[in-house]
């Protein structure tokens, strides 16, 4: 990937070709556990390289609007939220959550507060996220439904993770199948953990570390399966499908288990990466799926969403425990963050791809396309796909004359 084919999918800011393309979709803007009770202490954060400010106000509604107050452009972050909607601190302007003025103590002109309005956006709640869109309110697409919404709540756990790092980093590690078995070797290589506890275990599939890839684009985006052969099974292959939406979410999946990503940008630098454990049989343990991400430690603030290593200092890699922990990180979305962050500033046409690279040159050419494509006609892949509650991910074994897409 040249320099400039790098520049045009990893700048996301207003009028930029992917910031154009990303602000046509409905976009997680933050948990609803950050502003989870009424007239409790409004949220300041960043999509696409703007600022905004979340809140839900007395009655329960949620609303999205600019932070920088209408008046004199000073944060709503600081904003007292109360009696139906937030009110500045500086000179009391107040909004509520469809951007109307409700009050201007130091202008008390009835007519100016009805031709005006804070720029507000729609929002929708679903599956313990706030989405919002913020395109182009003539274009305004369908709220598309996915399979993890069709789960009761207790089956569904939800994690915010902010990073300082380029969304399309996170992205491309997590749709590549072929770093599973090394980087995360202690949660899915148990004969390595077995031989450096000084233990015998037997040869799974993950041993397998060059697994091979069949491909299928679809109208959301792709969708791939590995394969990787199972140790003293003839005719049988470990296979795991991952699905990948445009503009830019993944489903990955842990046998009877989900993990739903979504790396969206909130600046070129910066990254709240949204994970979501589900699953339709059972309730998901909230403590098992942090520890499980790597979340259940000092390295994540869990008030401000923070993931707390930065590079190339204090990446926080625990370098005694690496004895028995192949990455001497805890789970394994916090190994996916170390990778990511230590990949700031790299050349990508330095690289040198390998066919196991397969997945992320196929992201690659998927976001090149669908912004080309957006640039010339206004189409945005998959828009107007409203339900997508059909598609899942599963790892599986398959036999050799079952076909992975058909499963």
């Amino acid at each position: 990937m040249q320099a400039e084919q790098s520049k045009l999918l990893t700048e996301t800011g207003p009028g930029t070709p992917m910031g154009n393309l990303m602000r046509r979709y409905w976009l997680p803007i933050a948990l609803s556990s950050q502003v989870a009770e009424p007239d409790s202490a409004p949220l300041t954060t960043w999509l696409l390289g703007e600022r905004f400010v979340v809140f839900r106000d007395t009655s329960g509604k949620v609303g999205v609007l600019d932070d920088a107050c209408m008046h004199r452009g000073v944060s709503l972050g600081l904003a007292r939220n109360e009696e139906g909607g937030l009110r500045c601190i500086y000179h009391g302007w107040k909004f509520d959550v469809e951007g109307n003025i409700l009050d201007t103590p130091n202008h008390a002109d009835c007519a100016y507060r009805e031709k005006h309005k804070a720029p507000a956006y729609p929002v929708r709640e679903a599956a313990g996220l706030i989405w919002t869109y913020i395109g182009p309110k003539e274009l305004e697409p369908p709220f598309r439904t996915f399979d993890f919404f069709n789960v009761p709540e207790s089956n569904r756990y939800a994690i915010r993770a902010n990073t300082h790092a380029n969304y399309l980093a996170l992205w491309e590690g997590g749709v590549d199948s072929s770093h599973v078995g090394m980087l995360h070797t202690n949660h899915v290589r148990q004969s390595w953990v077995a031989q450096a506890k000084g233990e015998k275990a037997e040869p799974s599939a993950w041993d397998a570390l060059a697994p091979t890839y069949d491909i299928e684009n679809t109208e959301y985006g792709f969708r791939y399966c590995a394969f990787r052969d199972v140790p003293g099974e003839e005719g049988v292959k470990h296979a795991r499908q991952t699905v990948v939406f445009l503009p830019c979410m993944r489903y990955i999946p842990g046998g009877d288990f989900t993990i739903v990503l979504m790396d969206v940008p909130m600046t070129d630098t910066t990254t709240a990466t949204y994970q979501i454990a589900y699953r339709h049989d059972a309730p998901i343990d909230p403590q098992w799926a942090k520890a499980f991400l790597g979340f259940a430690n000092d390295l994540y603030d869990e008030e401000t969403c923070w993931v707390k290593m930065e590079w190339p200092h204090n990446m926080m890699q625990d370098r005694e425990s690496m004895k028995t922990n192949w990455s001497g990180y805890p789970g394994v979305e916090m190994e996916d963050v170390a990778m990511s962050l230590s990949l700031r500033e790299v050349d990508r046409s330095k690289e040198h791809l390998v066919p196991a690279d397969l997945a992320v040159v196929r992201l690659r050419r998927i976001l090149l396309n669908a912004v080309d494509k957006h640039e010339k006609s206004g189409e945005a892949l998959g828009l107007n796909a409203e339900d997508l509650s059909h598609v899942v991910a599963y790892d599986r074994m398959l036999k050799s004359d079952e076909n992975w897409k058909t499963v």
